[in-house]
């Protein structure tokens, strides 16, 4: 009953904070800008004062008053974004997420809570993210833009070190930094003047790191095999793109028949040494696996295209059958070896039946390759591989579509993992594909009743699920659950079918509903669970800190309102098109006459003021005359009439200049896209005597 009550908390948290995500990316025209303040001030209000209030009343239980303490931090940031879509500011800027990392940043080192630490990383990251990656589409990746995500990699390299020496204690954090790191210090391997000296040093951390982790935690190490496994794979498609040529694929060859070899000897070595575990010997053979297929798989299809071999399909299949699966299933080969010969057969046969379409002939191959192999991972493996020719048999032979494919899948699926016993490597493969699948069918195209019924189904079913495994304590399955009903939530965010703000009141009835059963629960047996209070003898400084949070927001409601009431209105001709911010909802990106400039001889990018004047039809144009970092291209003084606008040169090139202005952003109702795009023909722009311009509205 613990656990019940402790999900059901959560549960509600999570729908609360979705529900008003979803009200502020709708942009209801119901309210008025100022009553939209009010009410993100009150989700603010309402989730810190309930963590105040529940942090007095639940003695010893304190896990929900942090859960709202983490709560009212997010809604922080849904108040950021809302104040990004009410005064048109950058959708997706970095500016709203450093705005936001910042009081995380002061709980996380104040209360020292996970939570923060988490959510922190993240921000940061975001913030990190739509720097390198701006919403503005003249923004072009440099190589100063690789070296930032260089140092940013190596940063989290140093945090996770300094986790696992104990000055920090977080699990979450140390994942976090572990995947961040690897995931950049990758990125920086490609496609760049510096990608050798890039390359070569994530090699060297990976090599260390699999060695330092190699007999200790299996966790580190399948996450270090994983980015390896993917970093090689990816890097053979990139050299093969670069050098594509017969000796090339020969090398490919060879290098999978070296690794192939040098891991006969390491499996050999961790055979003579019981302190390796299985699970570390298991993702070492996994990746091997991986890597030396793709390569011969590769090297293959590469030579029999450049000598332009005429073979037929049903040769190679029964080549990769004959010669590739059925040895690899009869010896008593290395791990190694046996497993990359076989499954690089049997992607050479599916590959095969399906380009001639006899893929019903792969069922007796991954049937026989099924009952001869007894280790559950590669079982596991090969059910899957089952499935996925299941499902390239009935689109070839039935001629499905995607909806009747995917109900086939999913009750097949259902109907093998009750007919399975607990804990059989068919069950788990079952859960997991039929699961996809079934959450696959509240993503395609389909009338609005159906798709809402798929909808409900799967929502009812991985809440149900999530209960249901929990309670009996196997992870896998109730973790696999959540992972699914979380991606629902997301997935609904992008969903068309219906309004946000429709989505946004059944969540809130929903997180109302889940929080009441969770008190009457906790009022009824008590929950008993011991927990830290994040409050406890902080909660002056936590309040401080909330203080600020509110005045920064009561700061941009003012100067932002001030703007609008006595700026200057100008007025600018524009483009439009129309996409979604990830918290702000539907906006129009505007392109103006402005944002490129003409003979400015400007080569560099940096800060520039603009002087507009109007026009005979009442349009500001740019005059001629600017000012960049500082100075003026001509004398200059100012003219009545004249307006003076800041912006930001992000590109130059050929005497013209790219520049963005902070008002490149309109954000819309959900779903009046159309009705603005190719329609407005002009921008109403307020603009202050400092020269910072805030978009007001658009016009025909």
């Amino acid at each position: 009953m613990k656990k019940v009550i402790s999900l059901t908390y959560l549960f509600g948290v999570v729908f609360l904070l979705a529900s008003a995500l979803y009200f502020f990316a709708s942009n209801w025209q119901v309210f008025s800008r100022l009553e939209k303040v009010a009410l993100a001030g009150s989700l603010i209000v309402l989730f810190y004062g309930a963590a105040f209030l529940l942090d007095r009343v639940l003695k010893g239980a304190h896990f929900l008053s942090n859960w709202l303490l983490v709560g009212g931090l997010i809604s922080f940031g849904l108040s950021v974004a809302l104040l990004g879509q009410l005064y048109n500011s950058h959708a997706d800027s970095y500016l709203l997420f450093l705005v936001w990392s910042i009081p995380a940043l002061l709980f996380s080192l104040y209360t020292r809570y996970g939570g923060f630490y988490a959510l922190t990383h993240i921000l940061i990251h975001l913030t990190i993210y739509f720097y390198l990656f701006p919403s503005s589409p003249f923004e072009l990746w440099t190589l100063a833009h690789t070296w930032i995500t260089f140092g940013v990699g190596i940063l989290n390299t140093l945090l996770f070190l300094i986790i696992k020496k104990g000055d920090i204690a977080s699990k979450p954090l140390l994942y976090l930094s572990l995947i961040s790191a690897n995931l950049l210090l990758m990125v920086t391997a490609f496609d760049n003047e510096y990608s050798v000296f890039f390359t070569l040093f994530y090699i060297v951390m990976l090599g260390v790191g699999v060695y330092r982790f190699f007999h200790k935690e299996t966790s580190i190490f399948i996450i270090l095999s994983i980015f390896g496994t993917g970093f090689i794979i990816i890097k053979m498609f990139e050299l093969m793109a670069r050098y594509v040529s017969s000796l090339f694929f020969v090398g490919l060859l060879l290098a999978a028949v070296l690794l192939l070899t040098g891991s006969v000897f390491l499996v050999n070595y961790l055979r003579k040494h019981s302190s390796s575990r299985h699970w570390t010997k298991t993702i070492f053979v996994a990746s091997v696996t991986t890597i030396a297929s793709v390569f011969i798989v590769a090297s293959v299809f590469g030579l029999l295209s450049l000598l332009m071999v005429n073979v037929s399909m049903v040769t190679l299949f029964v080549f990769a059958t004959v010669f590739l699966v059925i040895p690899s299933t009869l010896t008593s080969w290395p791990s190694p070896v046996k497993y990359s010969l076989m499954m690089t057969g049997i992607i050479i046969g599916m590959m095969a039946s399906v380009f001639d379409e006899f893929s019903f002939v792969m069922f007796f191959v991954l049937t026989y390759v099924f009952y001869v192999e007894k280790r559950f991972t590669a079982r596991f493996v090969f059910y899957v591989l089952f499935q996925l020719n299941t499902a390239i048999f009935l689109g070839q032979t039935m001629n499905l579509g995607a909806h009747a494919l995917l109900v086939v899948m999913m009750l097949l699926n259902v109907a093998v993992y009750l007919a399975t016993y607990k804990k059989h490597v068919l069950q788990y493969g079952a859960f997991l594909i039929g699961f996809l699948a079934f959450f696959s069918l509240t993503t395609i195209d389909l009338s609005l009743t159906l798709h809402i019924t798929y909808t409900a189904l799967f929502f009812l079913t991985a809440t149900g699920c999530v209960y249901f495994f929990k309670k009996q304590d196997r992870t896998f399955y109730w973790v696999s659950s959540l992972v699914f009903w979380f991606m629902l939530i997301v997935q609904l965010y992008y969903d068309l079918a219906w309004k946000l703000v429709h989505k946004s009141l059944l969540f809130a009835v929903l997180g109302i509903l889940f929080l009441m059963v969770a008190v009457y629960l906790d009022r009824k047996v008590g929950s008993g669970q011991q927990s830290h209070s994040v409050l406890a003898g902080k909660r002056m400084g936590i309040l401080l800190i909330i203080c600020l949070q509110a005045g920064w927001i009561g700061y941009q409601v003012y100067s932002n309102e001030t703007l609008l009431q006595n700026g200057e209105t100008i007025v600018l001709e524009l483009q439009p098109v129309d996409p979604r911010s990830l918290l702000q909802g539907d906006y129009v990106e505007l392109n103006y006459t402005i944002s490129q400039l003409e003979d400015t001889s400007i080569d560099d990018n940096g800060s520039i003021t603009i002087v507009l004047r109007k026009n005979a039809q009442g349009i500001h144009e740019y005059s001629g005359v600017h000012s960049f970092n500082g100075k003026w291209n001509a004398s200059y003084e100012k003219k009545p009439g004249d307006v003076l606008l800041n912006g930001k040169v992000t590109s130059s090139w050929d005497n013209s200049a790219q520049v963005t202005y902070g008002i490149e952003h309109f954000f819309i109702p959900e779903g009046t896209g159309l009705d603005v795009e190719g329609k407005v023909k002009a921008a109403v722009v307020k603009v202050s005597d400092k020269g910072d311009g805030i978009l007001e509205r658009l016009r025909d």
